[in-house]
């Protein structure tokens, strides 16, 4: 499933800004925050679109895939800017070292993996991030309304999509690897005109998950001299 053509299209969407691309990237930019000198990992970063767009800001960039072929693309189209690129499980982050990254993001991965292994992955996030250090999620969310079509055979669905995980569990798994609530929210789509639709509907309690196009978390890996408290809501 993952082949060639499936990192062309993923850097073609990012090379050429599409919608998709917009929104996606706005959010990444608003969770992460990225600045000069940030030191930030990307956990499963395909071919290195969220890699190299993070570097933009004057951060110093790591990207972590499974994929050979991912790593040989990523090197291949963003080789000369100021990132390093290597081939690792998320969940296994062997040969990085403790409290070495400031942030960490994870763009379009979690619903590609496991739930044994995204609990891998947010162990080995906690483990390489400095106290006071984020790590942010984007994913899509599962009670969509295009999300159930595509469960019930309505909508083409995508075979690499092979678990698609709720706020709720994804906040409960990054909890119990000790991370904190920073921020958890809801986007609407890029659709034109749908969009606007999902913004007005989104608030209400019995029909608003259908409206809800992607998922947004923030989480914070606590000072050792402190506890970060606080609760995260809907937006």
């Amino acid at each position: 499933m993952y082949d060639d053509k499936f990192y062309q299209d993923m850097a073609a969407a990012y090379l050429d800004r599409t919608a998709w691309t917009r929104l996606r990237l706005a959010q990444v930019e608003r969770m992460v925050d990225p600045q000069p000198g940030d030191r930030i990992i990307d956990l499963g970063c395909g071919m290195g679109a969220v890699t190299h767009f993070c570097s933009t800001f004057g951060a110093e960039v790591v990207g972590v895939d499974l994929s050979p072929a991912a790593i040989e693309a990523a090197r291949r189209l963003f080789g000369d800017a100021a990132i390093t690129f290597y081939e690792r499980d998320v969940s296994d982050l062997y040969g990085i070292a403790d409290e070495s990254f400031d942030k960490a993001v994870s763009a379009d991965l979690v619903e590609h993996i496991t739930q044994a292994a995204f609990e891998g992955m947010a162990r080995e996030a906690f483990r390489v991030l400095k106290p006071g250090g984020t790590l942010s999620i984007y994913t899509p969310n599962p009670t969509h309304l295009i999300e159930r079509m595509k469960a019930h055979n309505l909508l083409k669905q995508n075979p690499t999509h092979i678990d698609l995980k709720t706020k709720g569990r994804l906040m409960a798994t990054l909890e119990a690897a000790n991370f904190h609530p920073r921020m958890a929210y809801f986007t609407p789509s890029f659709f034109p005109g749908f969009n606007l639709v999902e913004r007005v509907m989104m608030p209400f309690p019995l029909v608003g998950s259908l409206f809800r196009y992607r998922i947004c978390i923030s989480v914070v890996k606590p000072n050792n001299e402190e506890r970060i408290g606080g609760k995260y809501g809907e937006i």
